[in-house]
């Protein structure tokens, strides 16, 4: 692993890493904010050894269970944090086939749940997970990096949305 210097601080990035670490979901890398050469910024830790999603074969998954469950999670967080821009040149696969997501720079900004139609199975853990996602936790550890207390209210009737989406 090595470390990228994002030059602008990118909230958004941080904040995904925020949300994903509350939900334990380990897909989002490491993202703080850090003063370099007197800049304010983001530094990403940078998984080594990645593909894009679109130059693997997925059918040739040895954990094809493991790999749908992750599909699925990407699918639900994209639409919980009203990522915009989750296209294959930003999903990554690491040699155990762990699926990486990075670039949350256009997330946040809208109350779109651009995944909505792809979202066809959540599994039980992380849907306990995200039931249990509340406005103090986010408040301590999203807010700092988001615009506004709105910005954290929205994923929160996101969350809802989806939680209500599952239960039907």
């Amino acid at each position: 692993t090595s470390v990228v210097w994002v030059k602008r601080l990118s909230e958004s990035e941080i904040a995904a890493y925020q949300v994903d670490r509350i939900l334990g979901l380990d897909m989002v890398p490491p993202s703080v904010e850090r003063r370099v050469g007197g800049e304010l910024g983001a530094v990403v830790l940078w998984v080594e050894g990645c593909k894009h999603v679109k130059e693997v074969d997925q059918t040739a998954c040895p954990r094809p269970i493991e790999w749908a469950k992750q599909v699925c999670r990407q699918k639900v967080f994209d639409n919980l944090i009203a990522n915009i821009d989750r296209n294959a040149g930003n999903l990554l696969v690491d040699a155990e086939w762990n699926l990486v997501l990075i670039d949350h720079s256009r997330a946040f900004a809208s109350d779109k749940m651009p995944f909505v139609k792809e979202m066809t199975r959540i599994d039980r853990e992380m849907f306990a997970r995200l039931k249990t996602l509340d406005e103090a936790e986010l408040m301590k550890h999203v807010r700092p990096w988001v615009l506004g207390d709105g910005t954290v209210r929205a994923i929160l009737k996101r969350r809802d949305k989806i939680v209500a989406h599952f239960e039907h």
